[in-house]
């Protein structure tokens, strides 16, 4: 009889065992800028819904779009949230750095525009930049076509100021405060802590020349084809996290602060009223036709033309995976 009951714990053992080892979640790596329109993949995170979905999933801070595209490229990340303009800018091979596989796509979208134009305390007008330096994540891609066009439409042309490529929204914040540049593009919640230090917000990118195609979220083709549960795992929490930011201010809010320490509520509460406005995060987290017709002419505009339309850049055969289930 013991022996039976010895036996009968190692088979219950063992049947706990693989039972374990089934719910394990499914480590998925993912790169991406700093800022609060990580607000969506914070509350995946925070509230369960990646989780729910079998997934544990981390979210890495890049130094820049090349770092970004080097480091995803190597294998290090299976999806990057970045700006729609980094792909299509890598895809044509006019990146900072050229990449003979490179096979990233967007099938998510994150925001569409959401960003501040930022200058040093001494401008106050667009008219004070000429003869001044801007700071861009990289020179021909990411949100500098947007700066530029904002500049072009305030009556400055590229022989009017400078431009120093310094790399993420840390970078340019940097550049700013120790004077290297007077103007940048910036999101939140550094827009507004900059403000508070006296600097000027001269414009919200969004306003000033309206929807465009901003962070999107992107996976290598060559990896997706081979994990299609772990993409459509990740796409389906993902959107029910986006969605959640618009239906639960209050917890959303509480993410955004626990996620951004020292940030006041009342700052807090301002970003999600940004993040749920015109140029912020897109409800299904769907992707912009108009935008991405916007960040296209704008390639056109400043020198690198796309060498196809949106379909070369995204793949919406996810979405329609993730509406027929």
């Amino acid at each position: 009889m013991l022996t039976f009951t010895r036996r009968t714990s190692l088979a219950l053992a063992l049947v706990l065992a693989g039972g374990a080892q089934a719910q394990t979640p499914t480590a998925i790596r993912m790169i991406g800028f700093g800022g609060a329109t990580n607000l969506p993949a914070w509350v995946a995170m925070d509230k369960g819904f990646f989780a729910k979905e079998g997934l544990a999933v981390s979210l890495d801070k890049t130094a820049g779009s090349k770092e970004q595209m080097q480091d995803v490229m190597a294998g290090k990340y299976e999806f990057v949230t970045t700006a729609f303009d980094n792909i299509v800018a890598y895809t044509d091979g006019d990146g900072a750095t050229k990449f003979d596989n490179y096979d990233l796509t967007a099938i998510l979208g994150v925001h569409s525009g959401l960003n501040s134009v930022v200058a040093r305390p001494e401008i106050k007008t667009y008219a004070d930049l000429r003869g001044k330096t801007l700071a861009v994540d990289a020179v021909a891609s990411g949100y500098a076509t947007i700066l530029y066009q904002i500049l072009k439409n305030k009556g400055l042309t590229e022989k009017d100021y400078k431009i120093i490529s310094v790399g993420s929204t840390d970078g340019r914040v940097s550049a700013l405060e120790d004077g290297r540049a007077q103007v940048a593009i910036l999101s939140s919640p550094q827009d507004i802590q900059l403000e508070k230090k006296g600097f000027t917000i001269l414009d919200d990118a969004a306003a000033a020349l309206g929807d465009s195609q901003g962070s999107v979220y992107a996976v290598r083709k060559g990896w997706a084809k081979d994990h299609e549960k772990e993409v459509l795992a990740l796409m389906r929490a993902v959107i029910a996290a986006q969605n959640f930011v618009f239906d639960n201010k209050d917890a959303a809010v509480e993410v955004l602060m626990k996620r951004t320490p020292g940030l006041a509520k009342t700052d807090a509460e301002e970003i999600w009223k940004r993040l749920t406005g015109p140029g912020g995060l897109t409800r299904n987290a769907a992707l912009n036709p108009k935008g991405i017709d916007m960040v296209l002419n704008l390639r056109s505009v400043y020198g690198n033309p796309a060498k196809g339309d949106g379909p070369r850049y995204m793949d919406l055969s996810w979405q329609k995976k993730i509406s027929a289930k």
